[in-house]
């Protein structure tokens, strides 16, 4: 609905007191005056009330894909399709934060003219994100009423969990023959390799085996790891109350995983530990090996392939605490190299991390302390730590997983995650 502005609330004002006055002073210019600025802002907004917004709206972010943290650029173009020349205020409707009146940048709106205006997006929170529909705000040009209108139309915007570049993986003795190993892959004719698999969540669609899939009824995939290309196995720790920082907030609809509106779990430890698996699998990846994320239950969460970097980052931004995968991650290959990025555990999560281990592998666990201070769950601080559902500590996870034999480096969010990878060793294998 139309309403008056500032400016207009002044008119009628002073129009009715021009009346009043000229009534009680028996003059009618006067009386005509204020019944004429009452009138004037009236009409205005009437026509108002029957003027629509017909516009394309088109949307563009730089960079394409956001990083959690960090800030980004959308411009925006609008070009009317009808009407007349009209001033206007746009401002974009975002997920993570409310749009307000302040953040509207004024335009002219002119039929089969575009107008561009950018807004700048600071402390991007990582998410598969709804950035719409724009707000547009009619001003009349006399600058006495409004009206607000909704222009249809919604683009996704994707923000990854930041990858720093280290430029280690090469110098990991482990993985350091990746590269080689992949060029004599892609030499050896894989293309044609019968060795399939069920697809998983996080393969390129480019490893498509389209015959295998009308066979099978099933999207199947090339199993190219058969050729020998290198693999290295991570496993981060999903469950909520393992991050003693976690807290629940309602998600704002943002996207397919969230539509719902549903309350999911937010830790400030966890986006910084998935900061580091991103780095671990971009890193490996430039080495020519194959990165395969997992739980310590487990399941499969996501693939980094050397030449799919976009898809794990997508995988990635979409990867909420408590998510469940019926996928099972591949069982471990000999000497396949495992780093877990763990906080909090249950001990059957601890007995079952043993499992992501193979015979001669090594073992590194990245343990996070949160910066908030540990509360035990399930049965309390003082409760057995023999309990499944009991979960232990950090520092209670990382003296266990010393005592299993695994080389354990303990770190807080605080840290920077490139100097976490290179004090910690992460990349040497």
């Amino acid at each position: 609905m139309p309403t008056p502005t500032r400016r207009g609330a002044v008119v009628v004002g002073a129009g009715l007191l021009l009346a009043v006055a000229g009534a009680l002073l028996e003059s009618p210019p006067l009386v005509f005056a204020g019944v004429a600025l009452v009138a004037l802002v009236v009409a205005v907004v009437l026509s108002l009330l029957v003027r629509g917004v017909d516009v394309v709206v088109g949307r563009r972010f730089t960079p394409s894909r956001g990083v959690a943290g960090w800030s980004a650029v959308e411009t925006l173009t609008v070009t009317p399709r009808s009407g007349r020349a009209q001033q206007a205020a746009l401002r974009d409707e975002v997920p993570w934060g409310r749009a307000r009146r302040s953040t509207a940048v004024p335009v002219t709106l002119e039929p089969g003219r575009t107008s561009t205006v950018t807004f700048r997006h600071p402390e991007l929170s990582r998410g598969r994100h709804r950035v719409g529909p724009l707000h547009v705000e009619l001003v009349e040009s006399f600058g006495v009423a409004r009206r607000r209108v909704v222009a249809p139309g919604t683009a996704e915007f994707v923000v990854v969990p930041e990858a720093v570049d280290l430029g280690l993986a090469r110098e990991s003795r482990s993985l350091g023959d990746g590269a080689r190993r992949q060029r004599e892959h892609s030499l050896s004719g894989g293309e044609d390799d019968p060795i399939t698999r069920e697809y998983r969540r996080g393969d390129p669609l480019r490893r498509v085996h389209w015959k295998a899939t009308a066979r099978h009824g099933d999207l199947m995939v090339r199993q190219e790891e058969q050729h020998g290309l290198p693999s290295a196995r991570l496993v981060l720790a999903l469950g909520s109350a393992g991050w003693s920082d976690s807290v629940s907030v309602s998600a704002p609809g943002t996207g397919s995983a969230d539509a719902t509106g549903a309350d999911v779990a937010r830790s400030d430890a966890f986006e910084w530990a998935l900061s580091v698996v991103a780095t671990l699998g971009v890193e490996w990846g430039h080495a020519g090996s194959v990165a395969v994320l997992g739980t310590p239950g487990g399941s499969l969460v996501a693939r980094h392939d050397p030449d799919a970097t976009g898809a794990w980052l997508d995988a990635l931004a979409d990867l909420q605490l408590d998510d469940a995968s019926d996928s099972l991650a591949p069982p471990p290959a000999a000497r396949e190299p495992v780093t877990a990025v763990v906080s909090g555990l249950t001990r059957a999560e601890l007995d079952q991390l043993g499992g992501s281990r193979a015979a001669g592998s090594t073992a590194v666990a990245l343990v996070v302390s949160p910066t908030l201070s540990f509360t035990a769950v399930g049965g309390g601080a003082g409760s057995s730590s023999t309990e499944p559902t009991a979960v232990l500590s950090p520092e209670a996870v990382a003296a266990s997983l010393r005592e299993a034999g695994w080389r354990v480096v303990e770190a807080t969010p605080t840290e920077p995650v490139g100097d976490a990878v290179r004090r910690g060793g992460l990349l040497r294998g």
